[in-house]
């Protein structure tokens, strides 16, 4: 950022320096002899008449610009720290005052100086090379306001990391404030929508031309209107005046046409872009590690991809389709507008670098605020979402009062930050509409005066009238969808972070051997998870689970069960120590074929809304990219659910296995999803199974149903299970005992007993509450 407004400063300056000197110098090029006459340059200087004051106005902001630059890099870092702003706030004052300036050159040139715009002989050489050279120093100005104090900022605070990165070597990069973690490096928001918008060019461009024709259509109704005030009154001509009107005609028929066009072809386009943007978002949600969804409030991504997804297709595509058409409306104006009167065009234009720093700056401090917005209302569709979700625990303990008091506390913090968005718009609005009418006002008056002088006829004024009015709405409806656009930048902000957000554990591994074992080997694996760091779930645990072994987990809650199963199956990586299957890091393998070696059931089966069938075959269908030869067939579905037994109740329901299962499987029984679930993981044909709690949920007949499925299972594969049924432990091949994130014993059932451990006394109390 630093060294982009320094590139842009150095232009600047040196494209103001060079054009000053060349303006000063281009009129002595025909009287080289007067350089003799001249005493002082100040014999030459008049306002309307000379380019000193340019020149002199162009060094001094050259000087003063590069000395405020280079105390900024030769400044003491102690001292960046304490007058971190002062350098910008000069650089910026600098800047206003040539602007100032050169405003006030603009309108005495324009109303003082003598002759023709353009040379007309060698004598006469016009009066451009003082007028350009203004208003390059305008735009120079404009320019320097924004890249002087960026370039001092950037030095000073360069000053400022080096401080704290040589006092605190040993501190780690903070993870930040925002709860979704970006790449440092992710394109920015305008340059990713241009890429995405790319893949519509020729639908733009055809879109844009359109826009193009109409701008230049709409800006002939003026010039045609003048000609037939002249013609009605001023110079009466009947046959003119008829055909003008006919002209006039023609072209706003034109103007309709290719404005229906433009804008028909703009919303198709922004349409797919919206489309491409949801796209490309759900995707990146699904490329990110379980780690992002743990410290993610889910009210956050569904705003992201409901509410801010919603607020790029009707705010930013919208509004950047009529700002491109205001703004080429005005570009086409302004032509108009300098070859009917290029003083009153100078003097119209006095006000808009004054309306371009104002928009500026609103633009900004709007797009900051929009942001907090955005934020704030997530907020709140997370604490609505959790009592929704809820609402059984909400209605059980009475709590409606306390959710609807937080849901009100949160659309309180909302609407006072929509309060002073409000305020910030109508300020701005209020000062953007009133220097439009100044200028309108000063025009008139000139105007006027040049009208009675006979320099221009009455039909030309209401011309020009005309476009300054066409431009003045171009640039007040530029104004207007100015901070709605900026309104949803900001929130395209955040769809862009998230969208780019590489995931912390990428599926980067490529290994498919052709054997595969189905060892699984924790070592001195320390653990803690994302969303409490610091709190060690794992600490130094170390555990090997052999081809083919049966091996059940035990121990209090919260000792760690649940944890190794997430690390198995790589949804965390440790934070230190290494998981290891047959031999190998896990994160070598190619991560779609692991998922198909080593199967999940966990505690809470998540079924979807659609056939028994389609659920059991998740993740291996054609839209999956599953090869057809992989696909599991009917005959392998009736094989899984069999051996999960789920056959039986699955043959009984009316459509059998094209039987919808409802949202969430709301239309079947906790045993039933279960057993769903338990085929879902058999008809990939792993090598290693993991249960984690598979029948802490159910009811006793559920349960059984259940276990006699896991039995079968335990008989035919490598499985690491986590159980509170006392026959499922003693089943095991080995018993690890789980605790404080330790392996505090190990053996089998009888072994363990025999002891005085904790494995002896939790089967202890589970006995003794069996009696009761």
């Amino acid at each position: 950022m630093c060294r982009a407004a320094g590139v842009w400063l150095a232009l600047a300056l040196l494209t103001d320096v060079a054009s000053s000197i060349w303006s000063t110098l281009w009129p002595l090029r025909f009287h080289l002899a007067k350089l003799r006459r001249f005493r002082t340059a100040l014999e030459l200087y008049s306002p309307a008449g000379s380019n000193l004051d340019v020149l002199i106005l162009s060094a001094s902001r050259c000087i003063v610009l590069l000395f405020l630059v280079c105390v900024a890099a030769g400044q003491s870092r102690q001292r960046s720290a304490e007058h971190k702003s002062l350098g910008a706030l000069l650089a910026k004052a600098t800047s206003v005052c040539g602007q100032l300036l050169l405003l006030a050159k603009c309108i005495a040139i324009a109303v003082l100086a003598e002759g023709n715009l353009w040379p007309s002989s060698q004598y006469n050489i016009g009066i451009f090379y003082m007028f350009l050279p203004t208003v390059i120093g305008i735009v120079t100005s404009i320019t320097e306001y924004f890249a002087a104090p960026a370039t001092i900022e950037g030095l000073q605070q360069q000053h400022v990391s080096i401080d704290s990165e040589q006092q605190e070597p040993l501190l780690s990069k903070p993870d930040g404030g925002s709860s979704i973690a970006v790449d440092a490096d992710a394109p920015d928001t305008a340059m990713t929508l241009a890429k995405l918008s790319a893949y519509d060019t020729p639908l733009l461009l055809v879109a844009f031309a359109a826009g193009a024709v109409a701008a230049l259509t709409a800006a002939l109704i003026p010039f045609y209107t003048g000609q037939i005030i002249d013609y009605a009154s001023i110079e009466p001509d009947v046959a003119a005046f008829k055909t003008v009107t006919l002209k006039l005609l023609a072209v706003a028929f034109l103007c309709a046409v290719f404005t229906g066009m433009r804008g028909g072809l703009f919303t198709v386009g922004m349409n797919r872009l919206n489309v491409r943007i949801r796209t490309r978002l759900f995707q990146s949600l699904l490329r990110q590690e379980i780690g992002f969804f743990d410290v993610t409030k889910s009210g956050d991504i569904t705003s992201r991809l409901s509410a801010d997804t919603t607020t790029v297709a009707d705010q930013v595509c919208l509004n950047l389709n009529v700002f491109l058409r205001s703004m080429t409306q005005a570009a086409v104006v302004l032509y108009f507008m300098f070859v009917a009167s290029w003083r009153l065009t100078t003097i119209s234009f006095v006000l808009v670098p004054v309306i371009i720093v104002i928009s500026k700056l609103y633009g900004a401090y709007y797009r900051k605020l929009a942001k907090k917005v955005q934020t704030e209302l997530a907020e709140a569709n997370s604490v609505a979402e959790e009592v929704i979700t809820s609402m059984p625990t909400v209605k059980a303990h009475a709590a409606e009062l306390s959710a609807s008091a937080s849901y009100a506390a949160r659309l309180a913090k909302f609407f006072s930050l929509q309060m002073t968005e409000s305020l910030a718009y109508s300020l701005y609005m209020t000062i953007s509409t009133f220097l439009p009418n100044v200028t309108t006002a000063v025009i008139l008056f000139y105007g006027g005066n040049l009208v009675l002088e006979g320099s221009m006829s009455a039909g030309s004024l209401v011309s020009f009238m005309l476009y300054q009015q066409s431009l003045s709405n171009a640039f007040q409806t530029c104004s207007s969808v100015f901070s709605a656009l900026s309104a949803a930048v900001g929130a395209a902000d955040k769809v862009i972070e998230l969208m780019h957000r590489q995931p912390k554990i990428q599926p980067s591994g490529a290994l498919i051997p052709a054997n595969f074992e189905g060892r699984l080997q924790l070592e001195n694996v320390c653990f803690s998870y994302p969303g409490r760091k610091d709190v060690q779930v794992l600490n130094g645990l170390s555990m090997t689970i052999q081809p083919g072994e049966v091996v059940a987990l035990v121990g209090p809650s919260g000792g760690g069960k649940s944890s190794i199963v997430k690390l198995l199956e790589r949804y965390y990586l440790p934070s230190s120590g290494s998981v290891l299957i047959d031999g190998r890091d896990a994160g070598v393998y190619h991560s779609r074929w692991l998922r198909r070696k080593i199967a999940l059931v966990s505690q809470e089966p998540v079924l979807y809304a659609r056939s028994i069938r389609r659920n059991i075959c998740y993740g291996l269908e054609a839209e999956d990219g599953v090869p057809a030869d992989q696909q599991p067939s009917a005959e392998d579905v009736e094989v899984a659910a069999k051996l999960a037994n789920a056959h039986e109740f699955i043959s009984m329901m009316p459509d059998g296995y094209d039987s919808d299962c409802g949202e969430r499987g709301i239309s079947l029984s906790g045993g039933q999803k279960q057993r769903i679930a338990i085929a879902r993981a058999l008809v990939r044909q792993p090598q290693v199974l993991l249960a984690d709690e598979a029948t802490s949920a159910l009811d006793a007949e559920s349960e059984r149903r259940v276990q006699e499925a896991l039995d079968q299972l335990m008989q035919s594969h490598t499985v690491l299970i986590i159980a509170h049924r006392l026959s499922t432990i003693q089943a095991a091949d080995r018993i690890v005992v789980v605790n404080k994130g330790k392996v505090e014993e190990e053996g089998s059932h009888d072994d363990l007993m025999e002891g005085d451990g904790l494995y002896s006394t939790l089967v202890s109390r589970q006995m003794q509450k069996s009696r009761f």
